[in-house]
């Protein structure tokens, strides 16, 4: 049975689920053995200097079947989008350095060759934080794993004289395998399995 709109009724909802969401306090970690290699200072440092980045799409590709009659839709497999961000720079360019090492661990500046897939990935984790969250140890609202990540791009930083004192940003795109929800993500009516 269809419930009639009442702005009460709105309003119980979203004060029942703790308000509607912001796109403030998130964290971005990378992990893994790649991170070690290239500098895990700077790595820690990239959580608080992440400007922006967006919870990444997640779709299913379909091929038209069709057994009888009127063709349809039928689901198979998952396809994923590449994921952006933007990173504010320091003074001394250490996040531009290590997203640059990065790309070489992944293809020699040199010779051109490609190294093994494994070498140069890592994961990552992306949190949001509920509004009322005082930093990054409280609990995250939603949580999601970045799987064999790499960036493919390093985009330009702009500078500018006439700029003035703007932040200078760098903006990166990861490419990787999936992303899964975090255990913490599982609850509620809807089932997930991974």
């Amino acid at each position: 049975m269809a419930t009639s709109f009442s702005p009460n009724r709105l309003r119980s909802t979203i004060a029942d689920r703790g308000g509607l969401a912001t796109t403030e306090k998130f964290e971005v970690v990378f992990s893994g053995n790649i991170i070690g290699n290239l500098g895990s200072s700077v790595a820690k440092d990239l959580q608080f200097l992440c400007e922006n980045v967006a919870l990444p799409t997640k779709s299913i590709s379909a091929s038209e079947k069709m057994i009888h009659g009127t063709s349809y839709q039928m689901p198979y497999r998952h396809a994923f989008q590449e994921l952006s961000m933007t990173f504010y720079l320091t003074d001394d360019m250490a996040q531009k350095k290590f997203f640059d090492n990065w790309q070489a661990l992944i293809v020699d500046p040199t010779t051109g060759d490609l190294k093994f897939h494994d070498n140069y990935t890592c994961n990552m984790k992306i949190k949001k934080y509920g509004h009322l969250a005082s930093g990054f140890g409280d609990t995250p609202t939603y949580e999601i794993e970045i799987i064999k990540a790499w960036p493919s791009i390093v985009a330009e930083v702009q500078l500018s004289h006439g700029g003035g004192n703007e932040i200078a940003r760098l903006p990166v795109t990861m490419q990787y395998k999936k992303w899964l929800p975090t255990s913490g993500n599982r609850g509620g009516t809807a089932s997930i399995d991974t």
